[in-house]
């Protein structure tokens, strides 16, 4: 790798975690403002939109800062590898620390103003319990959870595959290759080095699979104002959003079994598979924003639930409710579902991709 590659690499990749954050809040939806329930009346006014425009500033300077931290590893230290985690990291980690800042604002303020402002929270509403809407939910959902199973039973197909050909695999085996597919890491065949790529495609599989299905249960609120409309609404998304789970579960499997063809054959990543299957799935995963962005239980007129009192999330972004039964929720602050925290399965299902990563990395490092 070249300075002018590394450059090419890194800084788009900066340039979309910057883009993301920065308009993460216009995608939140109507019922919370960075992490805080609050009428949507008051996103625009005042105080309020001081502290938005303060994030955005806040977020501006730290993409400016580790933009030239990456161009000093890249051109006055040569560090390449450096240039592509530290920077990036970095970066996250400042984002993560000023949503939090501006969460505690946010949050401080509403205390504040809610002494003479008495409509600052949402209306609470209260819950629609429809069995027919549930029963058809449930359909959607049960159907759809078979289809998750098939590509994810072919990857568990071909891990057990690889791990039987251990014996006949080259002494040699690659473990990180480059986006033109050509392997540029590799180590010694060892039963940690071949069958932790095994384990990883296995368990990362069924965490796409339980996040796939577990965020379609996640709860529907519905509008009181015309149920009819509403309930025929939340199922045309509910079913946009299992049609896109199952692409997003075909592209990851299908990755991983080339991942492992590769390893077991020490051969480089076939990009006529690569490619398009990475591009399906970025595109897919740009319409499922869309569809979250546009999804009814994100509007102002859905109906109150636990997951819009304050009390039931640590930061406005970990959702900590043990008498909540739902094992995902909508996010508050960004796009898509994360996991009750408070529940044993929760707290297993949260900390199982770190430990995945931990494991990858570790071995990324040994073969360094």
């Amino acid at each position: 790798m070249n300075s002018t590659i590394a450059v090419i690499i890194n800084l788009p990749i900066l340039l979309l975690l910057y883009l993301i954050i920065f308009f993460t809040q216009a995608l939140s939806g109507k019922r919370q403002f960075y992490g805080v329930s609050l009428n949507s009346n008051y996103f625009n006014k005042g105080e309020f939109k001081t502290l938005d425009k303060k994030f955005k500033s806040l977020v501006t300077v730290g993409f400016i800062i580790f933009t030239i931290i990456t161009l000093i590893c890249i051109y006055s230290f040569k560090a390449y590898e450096i240039a592509s985690i530290l920077p990036i990291l970095g970066f996250c980690i400042y984002e993560f620390c000023v949503f939090i800042y501006i969460h505690n604002e946010v949050k401080a303020l509403k205390e504040d103003l809610s002494l003479e402002i008495k409509d600052l929270e949402l209306e609470r509403t209260k819950v629609i319990f429809d069995t027919d809407f549930i029963n058809e939910k449930n359909r959607i959902i049960k159907k759809y959870s078979i289809y998750y199973l098939i590509p994810y039973i072919i990857t568990i197909i071909v891990a057990i595959y690889v791990a039987t050909q251990y014996n006949s695999m080259p002494d040699i085996i690659p473990t990180h290759w480059g986006l033109s597919g050509v392997a540029d890491a590799h180590s010694e065949k060892t039963l940690f080095s071949v069958f932790s790529t095994v384990i990883t495609s296995i368990g990362m599989g069924i965490i796409i699979y339980i996040s796939s299905v577990q965020s379609l249960k996640s709860r529907a609120k519905l509008n009181t104002d015309n149920i009819l409309e509403s309930k025929i609404a939340h199922l045309y998304y509910l079913n946009k959003f299992a049609i896109t789970f199952l692409v997003l579960n075909i592209g990851c499997q299908v990755l991983f079994i080339t991942i492992l063809i590769a390893t077991v054959n020490a051969s480089n990543l076939n990009t006529y598979i690569m490619w398009p299957t990475t591009i399906a799935i970025i595109t897919v995963a740009i319409y499922q924003i869309y569809l979250y962005y546009k999804s009814p239980s994100k509007s102002k007129t859905a109906v109150y639930s636990v997951d819009d009192d304050d009390s039931n999330w640590i930061f406005g972004t970990f959702y900590n409710n043990p008498n909540d039964p739902s094992l995902f929720v909508q996010k508050r602050f960004g796009v898509g579902w994360t996991v009750n925290i408070g529940s044993t399965k929760g707290k297993i299902l949260f900390i199982s991709p770190f430990i995945i990563i931990l494991i990858a990395l570790f071995i990324s490092f040994n073969n360094m």
